[in-house]
Parts: C-alpha cells; structure tokens; sequence
C-alpha cells in the first residue's frame, strides 16, 4: 500500500551520521558525509501518525493517504482521525483547517497515540501526567486484594507494586526527556504508594530514603537512569538504516534552535545521564557495542548514582 503514495507526498527531513559520536553536532552541518533521510509516516496496526511541515503539507498528505485507501476499500475514521500542531518557538499558528472527504479535522493539543501522549509542546509533562494517572488506576484495582488483604506479606505485596504499578508508572520512561519537576513527581507517587503499603503515617517524620530502604526499592531516577542507559545501547547495536538509530544520530534538517535555553534534548539528557553514572560520554558507544559489557556498566553506575543519592 505504501508504495501507492505518491513520491512527492510531503515529508519530515532528517539529516545523520553515524560517524563522530553521537554528541558531536557540529559534524551534522558538514556539506558531505552526512546523509538524509525522510520520515513519511508511522504507522502501526490500523494507526498511523502522518507528520507534515507546513498546513498545505498535511492537507496533500491526508488527501493522499484517503485516496490510496479508499483504492482498497477502506475507509479514513475522521472522528477518530485528530490534527495536532507543534508550533515553532516563539509563534503561534493559526487553524490549518485540514480536511477529508469535506469533513473539516478536529484540531487537539494532545493525542494519545500508543500508549504515549503527543503534545503541541516537545516535553513530556502530559506523558508524565498520564502514566501517574494510569499507575493511579492499577494501584486502586489492587487495592482490596492485594495491598489492603492481610493475609499477603509484604514482600508479596512490594513484588506486586513494582511488577504491575510501577511498570505502569515508567511504560516507555526510557525515551522520556525529563525534568527535575517531572521526576519529582514521580517519586511522589511513589513515595506516596509505598507508605500506604508499609502503613508508615506522614506525621511519623520518616524520610524518603528510609522508606525506600524499609521496601527494598530503587528509587524512580535510578530506574529511569537504568532503563535510559540500557535503551540508549541497544539503539546503538541497531543497524544503521533503523529509524531509532537514525533519530539518535540525527536531527531535523531544516529549522534552528531559538536562542537563550531551548527545550532540553534526549541527547542533553543520555549525556547528563552517562556523566551521573561515571560512564565515559565519549566512549559509551564502543562501550555499548559489547551488550555484556554494558549492561554490567549500566548495572555498575545505576548502582553507585543510587548509593550517592542516598547518603
């Protein structure tokens, strides 16, 4: 099917390359060796996130995928189809009045999109909000028979907040950008849940790390380090033609950063990440190479950020 859209269909453009580092920037405005690529669609079962860089491109783009489906059979659900705008910094756009088949495309600041929230905003906030919120809804269905049933231990009943509510929690924190309001809030929440576990009154003065250590649970940064860290190598395994890879090792080809302190960047935040866990930034790629050694380095530098953010 996707070989029916037309070539000229609007795009994302990237530009990579896989030599230099994945830090080093500065090699991405070479006029030679670096390569473009572009990001059409994502689609996934039945849903499909078209991106476009203009109103006039979104509009070819949605007239060009209705056609090729209706070629098919099928047919566009354009209650449940939504138009999203990030705006550039500093502006702000008008409607971009998309349509299909003469139906006019609600226009929403967010969209929930495999499990993940896509925002008019590049930060994670209402991500984060949604996981809090979803973990919120497994914690309160647990409640009655698992963490309010006396007969369980409450080895048991830890295994199963980190299992189920705390998976839920962190669903895809690995690719999250986050800020420091984000995580504490995270670890609000799990403050807050496991008190009500371990029956441990806020009036009882106990601290945080008291609390984590009576549950024998790694704190919410150090998990999300761990799993940035782990997710961040297996990336760099990916062959060079993956979409990942090609994401991490690239940028946007056309656009500029403002000035002052732009939004902050997943490479920002895997380069804090590396130097808080005492792992080299410019050689975590070959260390990554080697899927052994780096989970035990991964293993090694979650374990002494999470022993010097106890003391």
């Amino acid at each position: 099917m996707l070989n029916e859209i037309p070539p000229d269909t609007p795009t994302i453009d990237l530009q990579f390359r896989m030599d230099g580092g994945v830090f080093n920037l500065a090699r991405l405005r070479a006029k030679t060796n670096t390569t473009k690529t572009l990001l059409r669609e994502k689609q996934y079962a039945d849903d499909n996130a078209t991106p476009g860089q203009t109103a006039e491109d979104l509009q070819r783009t949605a007239t060009a995928y209705n056609t090729v489906y209706e070629r098919f059979g099928m047919q566009v659900n354009t209650d449940k189809t939504k138009a999203l705008i990030q705006h550039p910094p500093g502006q702000i756009l008008p409607n971009i009045n998309t349509t299909i088949n003469e139906h006019t495309l609600e226009e929403v600041d967010q969209f929930s999109y495999l499990g993940s929230i896509l925002t008019s905003t590049p930060t994670c906030k209402k991500d984060v909000e949604n996981r809090i919120r979803a973990a919120h809804s497994a914690y309160g269905r647990l409640s009655c028979r698992v963490f309010n049933y006396h007969a369980l231990t409450m080895a048991t009943k830890i295994m199963v907040f980190q299992a189920i509510v705390l998976s839920t929690l962190l669903y895809a924190c690995e690719t999250w950008t986050l800020y420091r309001s984000d995580i504490q809030s995270l670890e609000r929440f799990q403050q807050y849940k496991l008190r009500q576990i371990l029956k441990i009154p806020w009036e009882s003065h106990t601290t945080n790390v008291a609390v984590l250590n009576q549950a024998s649970v790694t704190s919410v940064e150090a998990t999300i380090i761990h799993h940035r860290l782990r997710w961040a190598g297996h990336v760099q395994r990916m062959e060079p033609f993956r979409l990942p890879k090609i994401m991490l090792y690239g940028e946007l080809a056309n656009g500029t950063r403002p000035r002052g302190a732009p939004k902050l960047r997943y490479k920002d935040q895997l380069k804090r990440t590396l130097a808080l866990t005492n792992i080299d930034p410019s050689s975590w790629e070959q260390t990554a190479r080697d899927r052994a050694t780096w989970r035990r380095a991964v293993h090694q530098g979650t374990t002494a950020f999470e022993e010097k953010k106890r003391k």
